[in-house]
């Protein structure tokens, strides 16, 4: 199974810290389409718009008709927390609801079960993961030892601190309950993938593997101080390719502005660069 992952496209009229997230979100498809239009999915983990205006999902939308995508890869949404709840819902009606109106859903593929999580706060830049949500996950989770699958959260907020406590300041606030949660189905939890802090990350968990993308516009600075804080600098966004295999998963990263590539030629006796003598 291969699926895309991108995160953070922050769709606004404006540039954001010099970067012009139309353009950025734009060149990002064109990307996976020359290059990846064989995966089964495109995901992304949240902050679609800027400001969460209905402007903003309209001109996600366009961007995705002129570029053409085939149609299994229009993308499986998450809310971050720059989206608007409401008007997301109200906008993106295909988009599945669970019975308390959060935007949480699953897909069965085979042995699989992909899990999409809705942390959102209304205007805040924490993630909330409440009684009811959790509740949602745990049923999910349930019905997915039932039938032997293999269980992969895809989610905004990073569940656990990026470095230290004192300097995750915007991360889920309910993280000791999802961590009771999480640690009690570890077996069955394959992967966690998420966004929102800007940065390619990866690791173990309790024993379950986490990656996460950078900022299809504007990438942040991983801060290892204790202190909160945010920086950002001239590095190229990213998005990700997820290959799941039966004994195993791999996450490449995408560096999609680097276009220009040199492949290389094979000989028998070894490479050989594709313009040397």
């Amino acid at each position: 199974m291969k699926i895309a992952h991108f995160s953070d496209t922050h769709i606004h009229s404006q540039k954001i810290l010099g970067y012009n997230p139309v353009e950025r979100f734009h060149f990002a498809l064109e990307h996976l389409k020359k290059n990846h239009s064989d995966s089964d999915m495109l995901i992304i983990s949240g902050d679609i718009s800027h400001h969460g205006v209905l402007d903003s999902y309209k001109k996600f939308d366009e961007i995705i008709e002129k570029v053409k995508l085939p149609k299994h890869l229009y993308p499986k949404l998450i809310l971050g927390n720059h989206d608007n709840r409401e008007i997301f819902k109200n906008y993106f009606t295909n988009v599945p609801i669970d019975e308390n109106g959060f935007v949480q859903y699953d897909i069965e593929i085979e042995d699989k079960r992909l899990i999409f999580l809705d942390t959102n706060i209304p205007k805040s830049h924490q993630g909330r993961f409440c009684e009811k949500r959790q509740a949602w996950l745990r049923k999910k989770i349930e019905k997915s030892i039932i039938k032997n699958q293999k269980v992969f959260i895809f989610m905004h907020h990073n569940p656990f601190p990026l470095v230290e406590l004192d300097s995750d300041y915007i991360g889920l606030l309910d993280r000791d309950q999802f961590k009771l949660i999480i640690n009690e189905y570890k077996n069955i939890i394959k992967h966690i993938f998420f966004g929102h802090q800007h940065l390619t990350v990866s690791g173990n968990y309790l024993g379950i593997s986490f990656s996460s993308p950078r900022s299809i516009n504007h990438p942040l600075v991983t801060n290892f101080s204790k202190d909160y804080r945010l920086g950002s600098a001239d590095t190229d966004p990213n998005y990700n390719i997820i290959l799941i295999n039966n004994d195993s998963i791999i996450v490449h990263n995408e560096d999609f502005l680097k276009v220009k590539i040199n492949w290389f030629e094979t000989t028998q006796s070894g490479w050989l660069e594709e313009n040397e003598d």
